[in-house]
């Protein structure tokens, strides 16, 4: 190994599962606060029944999407589609049908080109369930100020979506940036910035919420999600856990940043996909997680989350 690859060491890849291990037909409910466990549930019905609702007045109902590897990675190679099977991308694509909108940060579109078409088939769940069909993809930046190719990612020229871009209103543009933001006819609104320079989040769904806009899912990044649970704003937590480890020593966690807990999981469903490994042959389970959050009052003389 020469030294540049000892100081560079190639990023690691994932084991290509979304390639290569089949939809399943079932999957099983393994524990349910309200519902019988265990059975087998068709994946037809796998997180179909959704539904989230902000009460009137209220900020948008927010849901974090996140997935990681069992040593906690949230990522592999800086991609986290490298890590689930194809059961976690139904997830995705059915927390993007129960909501209003799609929150992401500039960093994930910057490491990977995030797009937010839907099959027809989830359109058509959208669309009875009284939503536009085409996905809205929130894209939140702390400034303009990006390189030249950025605005090149299918998550601002995929005409299968609509975008928005929520900045903040300090924060340095580009003026090519800008021009270009304009041409391709995305709309950018500015909203107060926190202490650290960032967009406000309770801003950030105060503007969001002004559009009509009544649930989001947000798929990071890391720093976003924390931000966002810093401000205690996330309501629910869905995470799905691979069934292999990294062990890097410079890894990327669902949650990044400045400490944001400790926050209670309250686990409203768990279910499990049992599927072969290709390469192996051995059973592997992927699992998927769904939490409500719980945000513990400070206790007497101690600094609380806001």
């Amino acid at each position: 190994m020469t030294p540049e690859q000892r100081l560079f060491p190639p990023a690691p890849t994932g084991p290509g599962w979304k390639r290569t291990v089949p939809l399943p037909s079932h999957v099983r409910l393994v524990w349910h606060e309200t519902e019988p466990f265990p059975r087998d549930i068709p994946v037809a019905e796998f997180y179909a029944d959704l539904a989230f609702s902000a009460a009137p007045g209220a900020p948008p109902y927010l849901v974090a999407n996140m997935v990681m590897t069992q040593d906690g990675e949230a990522a592999v190679g800086r991609k986290a589609a490298g890590i689930g099977t194809r059961v976690d991308r139904l997830t995705l694509t059915r927390l993007r049908v129960a909501t209003d909108a799609v929150l992401t940060g500039i960093g994930t579109i910057a490491a990977e080109d995030v797009a937010a078409s839907l099959p027809e088939r989830e359109a058509a769940r959208r669309i009875a369930a009284g939503r536009p069909a085409r996905l809205l993809v929130v894209v939140l930046a702390s400034h303009l100020l990006w390189p030249s190719e950025m605005l090149s990612r299918r998550a601002f020229t995929d005409a299968r979506f609509d975008r928005i871009i929520v900045t903040g209103d300090r924060g340095p543009d580009a003026p090519e940036t800008a021009r270009r933001v304009a041409a391709h006819g995305i709309d950018v609104v500015r909203v107060p910035v926190g202490p650290d320079g960032r967009p406000s989040p309770p801003a950030v769904l105060d503007a969001l919420g002004a559009r009509g806009i009544r649930s989001i899912v947000t798929e990071g990044g890391p720093r976003v999600l924390a931000s966002l649970l810093r401000a205690r704003l996330v309501r629910e937590y869905f995470l799905t856990t691979a069934p292999f480890v990294l062990g890097s020593t410079l890894g990327l966690r669902p949650l990044a940043g400045e400490a944001c807990g400790p926050i209670l999981l309250s686990r409203v469903s768990r279910i499990e996909h049992t599927f072969t490994d290709p390469a192996t042959g051995i059973a592997l389970i992927e699992a998927f997680d769904r939490f409500r959050l719980v945000y513990p009052k400070a206790s007497p003389g101690a600094r609380a989350n806001s």
